[in-house]
């Protein structure tokens, strides 16, 4: 594993009894061993784990923000995250020293005289209301608590100018993020219009066609990306469709069809425990890649320090994640099998999407190849590999208690297997076929080793 449990053993007794790590009281600012303790190193990740949790309640209901605007979302709330603790990090250099037109303020004041974790707060607490323009007041009000519990405990840890100073820091790093955010015009756009009424899908042979006259995010392409470029952002055509019986495409769709038609319990466990695809009944799939380095963290006590750079690398990554998925999907507008089953191998084809909340035979407002499903989970494993190690073994909790559909946890022993078992949860569910999924993998990888190149460290 990567995470340095040399901090974990040295710090136990600090940490110990506190919910926040914080450096500094009234009694101690002027402790000459203060300076050198106060690193993001020895901060627990207690802050940033909060606000994931919230971020996840108020996220799965917001409908036309999943699964593009979130994960856009999600990587500037992060980068903010990142720089409002980088002060405290200095074998770290900051975002604006690779971004072009990025600006983050310089640190006016001493070190001592700031808490890492208040300056979290507070730019989180800020860059998520601005990324979140689809809540309501009700789901701003959560947002607004949330900071306000943090903060009361926060309080109770350091002085009042130490206070201050932190979130007057954590504000300002985040208004420069909002900045940046803004100057990506497209992003700003399709963020606001995710069903634009003028896009009309192409017509033809083995094209997409949405199954309620509506597309999603058809634009999302055009969104500014941190790692991934040019040719990494597009995939390679799909197979050409065929509907022949011996063909690999006819095959795959028949995969589906067989997977529906004979459904067993570990098929459906399997399908429903990844699909997330529904507003209101989860978050997003690109949401629950953070729910799951969320658990992780939780599991190793992470650091502050390690918290945040493994959450800017898996936002910046799903940021462009989306826009290569969505960009591929739109470019080559291939059809699902809830296009392609019934007309070409069964009549009585149904997805089991759907069936978690009464409804049946959904399918996603977005054309199939690739899958992003699949691309946020060849990104994921990727990165989760990175940073806690390949051979690392999980026990997926997201859905536990969940009696809507199956929820119950799942063991994996590898990052490579937690990966693929989301991936291809795609084919039982019924709305991908394997070349769909194929793809969102390497593609997802592809991003993922890019966002991992993307070195932050002196």
């Amino acid at each position: 594993m990567k995470i340095n449990f040399l901090h974990k053993a040295l710090f136990a007794m600090l940490l110990s009894g506190l919910f926040f790590t914080s450096c500094k009281t009234d009694e101690n600012i002027d402790d000459p061993i203060i300076e050198e303790q106060n690193l993001a190193a020895h901060y627990n990740s207690n802050v940033a784990s909060e606000w994931i949790s919230l971020y996840m309640d108020v996220e799965k209901d917001l409908p036309g923000f999943r699964p593009c605007a979130t994960s856009r979302a999600l990587a500037y709330i992060w980068m903010s995250a990142y720089e409002a603790a980088l002060p405290g990090m200095p074998n770290f250099v900051s975002n604006d020293t690779k971004l072009s037109g990025l600006n983050v303020p310089e640190l006016s004041k001493d070190k001592l005289k700031y808490d890492w974790n208040v300056a979290v707060n507070a730019a989180i607490a800020r860059t998520t209301r601005h990324f979140m323009p689809q809540a309501t007041t009700e789901q701003l009000g959560l947002i607004s608590d949330q900071e306000a519990t943090l903060n009361n405990t926060l309080k109770s840890t350091v002085s009042q100018e130490v206070f201050t100073n932190s979130q007057e820091w954590g504000r300002a790093v985040a208004d420069a993020i909002i900045a940046y955010a803004d100057t990506d015009l497209e992003g700003v756009k399709q963020s606001l219009d995710a069903f634009p009424a003028e896009y009309l899908p192409p017509v033809g042979t083995g094209k997409w066609q949405p199954a309620d006259g509506s597309s999603l995010f058809p634009y999302w392409g055009k969104v500014r990306t941190f790692t991934t470029f040019g040719n990494d952002l597009l995939s390679p055509p799909p197979p050409a469709y065929s509907t022949n019986p011996a063909s690999q495409y006819y095959k795959d769709f028949v995969e589906v069809n067989e997977n529906i038609v004979n459904l067993n319990n570990e098929r459906r466990w399997r399908a429903e425990f990844w699909s997330d695809d529904i507003v209101g009944l989860t978050f997003s799939p690109p949401a629950r890649q953070f729910q799951i380095a969320n658990q992780m963290i939780q599991n190793e006590n992470a650091s502050l320090e390690f918290t945040v750079h493994l959450l800017l690398k898996l936002g910046m990554a799903e940021n462009d994640a989306a826009a290569a998925a969505w960009g591929s999907k739109y470019h080559y507008n291939v059809e699902r099998p809830f296009n392609y089953i019934p007309s070409n191998i069964n009549p009585d084809f149904r997805t089991i999407l759907g069936n978690a909340v009464g409804t049946d035979n959904l399918t996603p407002p977005f054309p199939g190849y690739p899958s992003g499903h699949s691309t946020f989970a060849g990104l994921s494993m990727s990165i989760l590999a990175e940073f806690f190690g390949e051979n690392y073994t999980f026990t997926d909790r997201c859905h536990y208690g969940r009696s809507e559909f199956i929820g119950t946890p799942r063991t994996y022993a590898t990052m490579t297997q937690l990966g693929e078992d989301n991936a291809y949860s795609r084919i039982p569910l019924g709305v991908h076929p394997r070349f769909d999924c194929t793809e969102g993998v390497r593609l997802g990888k592809t991003i993922g080793r890019n966002s991992i190149a993307y070195n932050l460290k002196k």
